[in-house]
């Protein structure tokens, strides 16, 4: 299927591209184009959400371990965290807790069994298992430092930054790390305040799960937060 697929990329600015650009949504790479890999600018230049961006990737990362992202990942986080219920690809123990996507109206969509692992989309987890990840993150300063370091513009009027694999909000009591998920039938937030520890996993099954957002930070997540 379209998941298990590779462009040959020759385009020579390839050779610039470097993983932080990658990380930092920088290098140049369309978001899901609809024909061969291609740029649509100047690596390095500025910031442009890219899920392709994720994929070269995760293959830079395959061809270093030669090994599939997922099991990369089991072996990395998954297993030393206790994330038992996560997985890149599926597996029949994610089935039994899989919840059926919904359109925003509450019809159903059809349920896609992903059997090849994509860093940009493929992630099967957890509130409880992303929740131990965010808190891992939380209490390490060394990657939270890394994490932050040299940002690149995003929305300057709203203080939006992003860093490696985070957007970044800055605010007065500190940088806030957030991310979302959208993929037809989920959406998916997450917030991290690594100042005072405070964080919120929302994962819905339905396109219009984050109207959610606004409300349940507000309500549990403490200080102003401009991202919403």
């Amino acid at each position: 299927g379209p998941a298990a697929q590779s462009d040959e990329v020759t385009d020579p600015r390839l050779r610039a591209v470097t993983v932080r650009m990658l990380l930092q949504h920088t290098a140049g790479l369309p978001n899901w184009a609809s024909g061969p890999l291609r740029f649509e600018g100047t690596p390095g230049k500025r910031w442009a959400y890219s899920g392709e961006g994720y994929v070269l990737l995760q293959r830079a990362v395959e061809a270093v371990m030669r090994r599939p992202l997922d099991e990369v990942m089991q072996e990395q986080v998954f297993n030393p965290l206790g994330m038992s219920l996560s997985s890149y690809r599926w597996m029949p123990k994610i089935g039994e807790h899989l919840l059926p996507g919904t359109k925003a109206n509450g019809a159903p969509r059809k349920v896609v069994l992903l059997q090849q692992p994509v860093a940009a989309f493929s992630l099967y987890t957890t509130v409880d298992d992303y929740s131990r990840f965010l808190i891992t993150l939380l209490r390490d300063p060394a990657v939270l430092a890394m994490t932050a370091d040299s940002p690149v513009d995003v929305d300057t009027r709203l203080n939006l930054s992003w860093g490696l694999g985070w957007g970044l909000e800055r605010s007065a009591d500190g940088v806030h790390l957030w991310q979302w998920g959208n993929n037809p039938g989920y959406r998916a937030f997450v917030l991290a305040l690594p100042g005072s520890g405070d964080g919120l996993v929302l994962l819905t099954n339905s396109d219009a799960g984050l109207k959610l957002v606004e409300p349940l930070v507000r309500a549990n997540v403490p200080g102003e937060h401009r991202v919403l």
